[in-house]
């Protein structure tokens, strides 16, 4: 499938529905050509006469009848969004004004644009590259600050840095090929293998530890798991409810009440997590209820998957840690309810966090605990991969690295070093823009919203 980008495209802008305002987009050679039929400024000017980014106000008219009064914003190219003339018209939010003005583009010359379609234009046309236009997708989708800020840095440029950092890496590694094949080999070749090797190894290093970063974007997007366990009435479902604000799972003395897992998605200091409340865990020749038996396995299988674990307990003396399994690879936080309960006095510590959910007493502790354990356990880079194909596109990379790591000495000559640094160079620069597979393209940009 080939993708037309000489056509004019039209499309609204802004979110479906009623508003104050909304945006309608027109982008290509026939923008000025449109407008000069279907727009009147209110100063009288020509559409030949206006400036680029210059706002007007004025009329949209079919004929001699008003649609709407507008504002239009004019962006001459290549100064633009998409690199070409593009014009953006701010009219009244009403559904009615909204589709007629878009009918009236498109009986005038545009097509309809699809989903993406500005932003591809801008990368065909050299104002954003792939990195930036998977970001603005990822921006689009942002839950929470943190998801946020790394898409705004990419699109700002900082991974399009450190790929950069790559490439002259890369150079300078063949500048130390160059070096061997200039001068004499038995006085310098000693010298730039062990100089060679050492620069390969770091740079190697330097890139894994940016692909980490890959599986901890995974989880911001999708959310942590942190699952609440406990014995029965321990207070898990009131901490569930707690943590979520809302009354989500039914809170009752009653043992067994909790007979299957509930889940839900919340944010906890900007980081979204899907919590888990679970059945209540006792031994299970105390119990003959099926359905209860059937939680209380639901119970393991769910902690196996966590990714923290709020072990609730209601007195010092309980070791669920070592009755539950629970793995010490797994990030567990012990938290005792009902303090207000206890007959001694005890403070919170390293070991345990104290907390009374029916007061709401120590859940502020709780959410600092996560988040300090956030940090400690997953890994955290300053270059983020928001895309299985960025990430593949950099083991591509590292894999070609590799291969010349692993050729003895004896072997790794000058011209072996050059083709397999060539083949790093050529997968690095297609995680940017050498993709001229319409397809993959059309694929990538799909994601975006109309209009965008």
């Amino acid at each position: 499938m080939v993708i037309n980008t000489n056509d004019t495209i039209t499309a609204i802008a802004t979110p479906n529905g009623l508003g104050a305002i909304a945006i309608v987009r027109l982008s290509g050679n026939l923008c000025l050509k449109i407008v000069s039929i279907l727009f009147v400024s209110k100063e009288k000017k020509k559409i030949t006469e206006l400036k680029n980014n210059t706002m007007y106000l004025g009329f949209i008219k079919q004929k001699n009848k008003i649609i709407d009064q507008v504002f239009l914003c004019f962006f001459k190219k290549p100064c633009s969004y998409t690199g070409e003339d593009l014009i953006e018209i701010y009219c009244h939010g009403t559904l009615y004004i909204q589709n007629k003005i878009l009918k009236l583009f498109i009986a005038h010359g545009a097509r309809l644009a699809s989903p993406g379609e500005f932003a591809l234009r801008s990368f065909k046309n050299g104002k954003i590259d792939l990195i930036q236009a998977e970001a603005l997708s990822e921006l689009f989708k942002a839950e929470n600050e943190e998801a946020h800020d790394r898409a705004i840095q990419n699109f700002n440029g900082k991974f399009a840095i450190f790929l950069k950092e790559i490439r002259q890496d890369l150079i300078y590694l063949n500048s130390l090929i160059n070096v061997s094949l200039d001068f004499d080999e038995d006085n310098i070749s000693e010298f730039n293998y062990k100089k060679f090797i050492t620069t390969l190894v770091c740079l190697i290093k330097k890139i894994k530890r940016t692909m980490l970063g890959f599986k901890t974007n995974n989880l911001l997007k999708k959310g942590y798991s942190l699952v609440l366990v406990g014995r029965p009435n321990v207070g898990k479902s009131t901490l569930f409810n707690l943590l979520l604000k809302k009354e989500r799972s039914i809170v009752s003395n009653i043992s067994g009440t909790t007979i299957n897992y509930i889940e839900e998605d919340c944010f906890i200091k900007g980081i979204k997590y899907r919590i888990v409340d679970t059945a209540g865990i006792k031994e299970t020749n105390n119990t003959t209820n099926k359905l209860e038996l059937q939680g209380i396995q639901k119970t393991y299988e769910t902690i196996s998957m966590a990714d923290f674990i709020l072990v609730i307990k209601d007195n010092l003396e309980q070791d669920l840690e070592k009755d539950f399994k629970i793995s010490r690879k797994k990030q567990i936080i012990i938290i005792i309810n009902k303090c207000d309960l206890l007959k001694k006095k005890i403070i919170s510590n390293k070991q345990y966090i104290l907390i009374s959910a029916k007061y709401r007493i120590g859940l502020e502790i709780i959410k600092k605990q996560i988040k300090k354990r956030l940090n400690s356990k997953y890994h955290k880079t300053e270059n983020i991969i928001n895309n299985m194909r960025t990430y593949e596109g950099l083991k591509q990379v590292v894999l070609t690295l590799m291969k010349i790591k692993k050729t003895r000495k004896n072997y790794l000559t000058p011209e072996i070093c050059s083709f397999f640094l060539r083949e790093a160079n050529s997968n690095l620069g297609k995680i940017t823009k050498i993709i001229t597979n319409d397809e993959i393209l059309k694929q990538i940009f799909a994601t975006f919203c109309l209009g965008k």
